[in-house]
């Protein structure tokens, strides 16, 4: 048996992406030697959770994705509180900060995405806050416990979750986005806007079209020469894949790290998966930033090593709870579609987006049984990452 027999599938990165992988290698068949890298200390955890309820009450810490007890019943060595520093593709070997060399027989990169920080040109951009990781989720909420006031620079999924979730608390709530309507790259016009209204509603200031010019010790001024309170700042304007190991290591990299539909890099024996890697899909590749598509990029990683057929993959749910708002939506937001729109009894609706004849996308405020009934609308889809 050679050495690299002997030298384990590693995982680099443990959070979703890479737990999903560990298990669907495991539940494939993979008996081999299994190892998960992670650079944070603690079990992977869940990261939905730092935007939601981990800001209410007692801010707990996020939950374990699994107990430690997953990984060893299922013979997954767990390398917690490591950290990647390079990959040599020529001997099979990772080396870590500090030194140590660990070998792979194959390497699957789940190396996530960074939170972007604030352009440098604002006056006072080290100020704001970012969420992306149990760290970040610490210290935001410290800062939170003796607040009045909370900008949120940014208008998505996690900026207004955020929002919500401080407003329900009874901070003055401002939240600031650059651009004409709030979840532009997730959510329909039609919908964005009574999204739009249930915030304004629940007392939070949203001003689009607008932009920070600066942030002050209790204020933050806007482009429009207008200044709100801040006694805290929040910035969530998107995230950037973290593709240094791979780029450093020759793969192809284009704001994410390029993979065929079994999540197959440049280089035969690197995969990657999660929010660092972008997939192909009809018409071009995309970067999938949900635990849907990681589920379901997990099984093709573990069907491409293992030399099996391709998964059926099924229509990719995305949900947000922003406060007592559920925003839930399938399939992506295109132009020139038509839409209808169908109330729900209470405050919700669902929203049908169509192609031509087809069926190209669900979204749906408060409204999750009707939700699931209108995905079953789509199945007919179904496809996997192959066809793309």
């Amino acid at each position: 048996m050679s050495a690299t027999d002997r030298a384990p599938v590693v995982i680099v990165g443990a959070s979703h992406a890479g737990v999903s992988a560990a298990s669907e290698l495991r539940a494939a068949g993979y008996a081999g030697p299994l190892m998960l890298v992670g650079a944070e200390s603690i079990l992977p955890y869940h990261r939905p959770q730092l935007s939601k309820e981990c800001l209410v009450g007692e801010m707990r810490e996020p939950a374990p994705i699994r107990p430690e007890t997953f990984y060893s019943d299922r013979d997954i060595a767990l390398r917690l509180g490591v950290e990647i520093d390079s990959i040599d593709r020529a001997t099979g070997e990772l080396t870590c900060v500090g030194g140590e060399r660990i070998g792979y027989r194959s390497l699957i990169l789940a190396t996530g995405a960074r939170a972007r920080a604030l352009p440098s040109a604002i006056d006072g951009a080290e100020r704001a806050h970012l969420l992306r990781n149990s760290g970040d989720r610490r210290r935001f909420a410290h800062a939170l416990r003796h607040a009045t006031s909370l900008v949120v620079v940014g208008g998505g999924l996690i900026g207004l979750e955020v929002a919500a979730t401080a407003r329900a608390r009874g901070l003055a709530v401002t939240v600031v986005e650059a651009g004409p309507r709030l979840m532009a790259r997730s959510l329909y016009p039609e919908i964005a806007q009574r999204v739009l209204e249930h915030h304004r509603a629940a007392g939070v200031d949203v001003r689009l079209n607008s932009q920070v010019h600066a942030i002050r010790d209790d204020r933050v001024e806007l482009s429009d020469r207008n200044a709100v309170a801040a006694d805290v700042v929040l910035a969530s304007v998107g995230s950037a894949p973290r593709v240094a190991l791979a780029s450093d290591a020759g793969l192809a990299c284009d704001d994410g790290i390029v993979v065929d539909a079994f999540g197959r890099t440049s280089a035969g024996d690197i995969l990657a998966l999660g929010d660092c890697a972008r997939w192909p899909e009809v018409g071009g590749t995309r970067r999938h930033e949900s635990i849907a598509a990681t589920a379901a990029q997990a099984k093709a990683v573990a069907a491409g090593l293992l030399g099996s057929a391709a998964p059926e993959i099924g229509p990719l749910k995305l949900w947000s709870n922003q406060g007592d708002l559920r925003v839930q939506m399938c399939g992506p937001v295109i132009e020139s579609v038509s839409t209808r729109i169908e109330e729900v009894e209470g405050d919700g609706c669902v929203m049908r987006a169509y192609a031509g004849n087809r069926l190209a996308a669900v979204q749906a405020l408060n409204a999750p049984w009707p939700f699931n009934a209108a995905i079953g609308e789509i199945t007919r889809d179904i496809g996997t990452f192959a066809d793309a």
